[in-house]
């Protein structure tokens, strides 16, 4: 199982909501379906965070109507814009590539005591 952190918007109670959640991932098919399930798109895209951590955002998420948008701070101090869900998960650095792993109890808590993020509007979609 993958564990991720989810972060998303709920406008129900007009709160960034935040979940950890445990992901099927016993193949890279089976983690991929799970992975847009959970962001609700059809891909998604990479999004460094820091050197350990590394979000997952619908690569289309700007294109949709009415998803939300967060300004977030890096851990390097630069300023993005996502729209979508935002799923966090760390960073494994291989000899060709970078794949995901679970984040840990520490990330998560570091996550929600420094993370620099705030909603800033919503999408018009296309």
């Amino acid at each position: 199982m993958l564990q991720v952190y989810l972060l998303q918007f709920d406008p129900q109670i007009m709160k960034i909501q935040a979940e950890v959640l445990q992901l099927h991932n016993e193949t890279e098919y089976r983690l991929d379906i799970e992975l847009k399930k959970v962001l609700n798109a059809e891909g998604y895209d990479f999004y460094d965070y820091s050197d350990e951590i590394t979000i997952l955002v619908d690569d289309r998420g700007f294109e949709k109507e009415l998803n939300p948008v967060f300004e977030i701070v890096s851990g390097y101090g630069d300023v993005s814009r996502l729209a979508g869900r935002l799923l966090f998960v760390r960073n494994v650095e291989n000899d060709f590539s970078t794949d995901i792993d679970s984040i840990k109890y520490e990330d998560i808590f570091k996550l929600s005591t420094q993370l620099q993020i705030k909603l800033v509007g919503v999408t018009k979609g296309e």
